[in-house]
């Protein structure tokens, strides 16, 4: 990620300078209008920064950096297309009227601005519920834990059976999550051939509700 941000942030200097260079040594007529394209264009390279930053800075997992792409897609397609409009404003600026060139950039800016409102509440919504789905998992995953340990604290090879049977299954809490952490107490204690039946008995119906409620 860090080569992709240099390579990045070179990329965007260059294609600055150069757009820079080229309203510089092209002859248009510095009109009203031709200044108001000029400032946009400028302003829209800044957007385009500011949406990479946005994409990109936000948190270092990758499904972050995932989930930054179509924000930082709205803020390279807006500067594409605000280099075509100033381009053809600055072209027509002899007699292109201020207030035309002004709502011509207006409409560029908004529409900019909700795409990146849009993807950014995406983000943040599918951010919101990974982060819901974890918490609500973590219960289980305590409990996985805790099967583990009793497998390793007794040596017992029907409850490191046990064990494999709690880690693959179905994460979602159910109303007999607590009876199975008790029972897990229990066989850490007590891990005779009735009890472990029971552990057993137990997650049957643990899987038989999990299905259920799906």
């Amino acid at each position: 990620m860090k080569n992709l941000s240099k390579h990045a942030w070179i990329i965007w200097g260059l294609l600055l300078a150069v757009t820079v260079a080229l309203m510089a040594l092209i002859p248009f007529v510095r009109t009203a209008a031709w200044w108001v394209a000029a400032v946009c264009t400028a302003l829209m390279f800044c957007l385009c920064a500011f949406t990479f930053a946005r994409a990109f800075s936000r948190g270092g997992s990758l499904e972050s950096k995932v989930l930054g792409w179509p924000i930082f897609r709205v803020g390279y397609t807006a500067l594409i297309v605000q280099l075509i409009v100033g381009a053809v404003i600055m072209g027509v600026a002899s007699f292109c009227p201020v207030w035309a060139a002004a709502v011509a950039e207006i409409v560029v800016f908004a529409a900019a601005g909700v795409c990146l409102t849009v993807k950014d509440a995406a983000r943040e919504a599918v951010a919101q519920s990974e982060a819901s789905v974890r918490d609500i998992t973590a219960p289980w995953k305590a409990i996985r834990a805790r099967a583990e340990a009793v497998a390793v604290e007794t040596k017992h090879p029907e409850l490191r059976r046990l064990a494999e049977e709690i880690r693959f299954a179905d994460p979602t809490p159910t109303a007999l999550d607590a009876q199975v952490a008790g029972m897990l107490e229990t066989l850490s204690s007590y891990a005779d051939a009735e009890n472990i039946k029971k552990a057993f008995r137990l997650m049957e119906q643990r899987r038989a509700l999990s299905k259920a409620d799906k």
